[in-house]
């Protein structure tokens, strides 16, 4: 899966866990139109559909900004695994082997949930995989 298409891609859910400490946490990650930016997420809550609180948002590629309006502090762990994991990507860093960024089963584009073992795997449905690979 290539991580920062995935995040990018409009409608992304996904855990980031660090499997030598066991923390993890999951963000959605949600472009509302094209030339549009990114508005990011944490799960807060026990309902994994809903219980979704803002974090912050990324403009133009992967510059990630806390929002000012975030009941979340900058300094929190979820917030600083976030930005630490943005910050990474973009200077093309490779993750240490105990970090594992795992979609959840849904479409990085479209939300669909995946059934095929390809799809599963690159965290795209078919359809959404021709659709980002024309863009290329």
């Amino acid at each position: 899966m290539d991580i920062i298409q995935f995040i990018t891609a409009g409608n992304a859910l996904f855990t980031l866990e660090n499997t030598a400490t066991g923390n993890r946490f999951t963000f959605r990650v949600r472009q509302p139109g094209d030339d549009k930016p990114h508005f990011v997420s944490v799960l807060t809550g026990a309902d994994n559909e809903s219980d979704y609180t803002f974090l912050g948002t990324i403009f133009d590629g992967l510059r990630y900004r806390h929002g000012r309006r975030s009941p979340i502090a900058p300094t929190a762990p979820s917030a600083r695994a976030f930005d630490w994991l943005v910050r990474r990507l973009s200077q093309n860093a490779h993750l240490p082997e105990v970090v594992r960024v795992c979609h959840c089963g849904k479409c990085g584009r479209c939300g669909r949930t995946l059934t095929v073992p390809e799809s599963v795997d690159t965290g795209f449905g078919p359809e959404c995989a021709k659709l980002l690979k024309g863009v290329e």
